[in-house]
């Protein structure tokens, strides 16, 4: 994965004092990027970077933005304790206010109604109703809507996530270990349509990273991030996830948490929110020091092909080997990075970050596609070009080739003049 930087601004105010990003979002086309940035929201043409429109309004630190997925409206929150809905045209329509600082915004994908938390509450609006529905609650840091919009999840300060349906009572409640000392600060929904049903991905100030269904039991392994996340946000399928904070880095990982790699330089400062625009590579991140930054990602082939066997890779971590005279396919779950594929016959090896893993074919059928691990070299190897054999490796690193049995032993070498 490279990532290429398209545009970056640096966002101050008359003072020239920079003023904190923290939050973002794109409306539905992803042609404008709305970004919370001091006082004001501004809005900027994706294509290029330029400045739109800087929006008016709020008195105090703009804290969240969030668009409707119609893409008819998107709204703000803020330190004032107001919450303005705004139309695509960049018109503010409506003003609401909470009792108290407003944390997090989430739109329903389905009713289009909106959620908006403060400290001591939240609230729900709709377009027909002229009140506001508030319900008391402690500290919300992160809400998110399934993908139904049956139900909402909140994410606590005291740690735990509460999942409350439309009506906003509570049908389930999520403890975390870490209680008040690890505050939950960023979770999101997993829009992938391959789930069997909603998956809630969890980030607290315990350093953790976690995942839930609906009914509140954790999913697969819990992952240690090694620092505090501030947001957490899924690509367009769900196919990966963007988690960013204190390490002052965004990190692309896969949907069970594996780091896969960082989307572009570390950055000056907190990443304090990313987001990945609506059917593309492309991500924008927010900065403390009031950078915005937007980067394409570019995810290259690793494949392999031997005879009628295309073995290549497929959402970074697994492996596909596809029969082109039967169309049967077959996937590896490797689980990990995969940097390397090679196919030889009935022999296939996957390069992993840490380890080399040989498979061979269960049976000896021509279009057999059972595939088995036979030997695990346990190195990290370094190489350009993985080639297997029937009982070898061959590395090839620049002017240098390695011939490698499969328990990792080294049996020839050759360097040559050039590469």
């Amino acid at each position: 994965m490279r990532c290429v930087p398209a545009w970056v601004d640096k966002v101050q105010d008359r003072e020239k004092v920079e003023q904190c990003i923290y939050d973002l979002c794109f409306n539905p086309d992803g042609s404008q990027l709305v970004v919370a940035a001091g006082q004001r929201v501004l809005v900027y043409d994706t294509s290029n970077g330029s400045l739109i429109q800087p929006l008016k309004g709020h008195k105090d630190s703009v804290y969240c933005v969030c668009y409707a997925k119609d893409g008819k409206r998107f709204a703000s929150g803020s330190a004032d304790k107001t919450v303005i809905i705004w139309t695509s045209k960049l018109e503010g329509v409506l003003k609401y206010n909470h009792s108290d600082a407003v944390q997090c915004l989430a739109y329903n994908p389905v009713t289009h109604h909106l959620v908006s938390c403060a400290i001591s509450d939240f609230a729900f609006w709709v377009a027909e109703q002229k009140a506001v529905q508030k319900h008391k609650t402690t500290r919300v840091n992160a809400c998110a809507w399934t993908n139904d919009g049956q139900y909402l999840a909140l994410g606590l300060a005291a740690g735990a996530v509460s999942i409350r349906n439309k009506a906003g009572e509570e049908k389930v409640r999520v403890e975390r270990p870490g209680g008040s000392d690890a505050p939950v600060w960023a979770l999101a929904f997993s829009p992938s349509k391959e789930e069997n049903s909603d998956v809630l991905c969890v980030t607290d100030w315990g350093q953790n990273m976690s995942f839930y269904t609906i009914n509140g039991k954790l999913v697969g392994k819990e992952r240690v991030l090694g620092f505090e996340p501030l947001c957490v946000s899924y690509f367009n399928r769900g196919e990966y996830i963007l988690v960013s904070g204190s390490d002052r880095t965004c990190h692309l990982v896969t949907r069970d948490g594996i780091k896969l790699g960082t989307v572009g330089d570390e950055q000056a400062s907190w990443v304090w929110c990313c987001a990945a625009r609506p059917h593309s590579n492309y991500v924008a991140l927010g900065c403390q020091d009031g950078t915005i930054a937007y980067y394409q990602l570019v995810f290259s082939t690793v494949h392999g092909l031997y005879k009628e066997r295309y073995a290549y890779r497929e959402n970074m971590t697994d492996v596909i080997i596809h029969h082109l005279l039967t169309d049967q396919k077959v996937r590896i779950k490797c689980r990990d990075l995969v940097k390397k594929i090679a196919i030889y016959k009935h022999r296939l090896a996957v390069q992993l970050p840490e380890r080399v893993v040989i498979y061979e074919l269960y049976s000896g059928e021509p279009t057999g596609m059972h595939y088995r691990v036979k030997e695990k070299i346990n190195q990290n190897l370094q190489c350009n070009l993985l080639v297997v054999c029937t009982d070898n490796l061959v590395l090839c690193q620049e002017k240098r080739l390695q011939s490698l049995t499969f328990d990792g032993t080294k049996v020839r070498e050759w360097v040559m003049e050039s590469p």
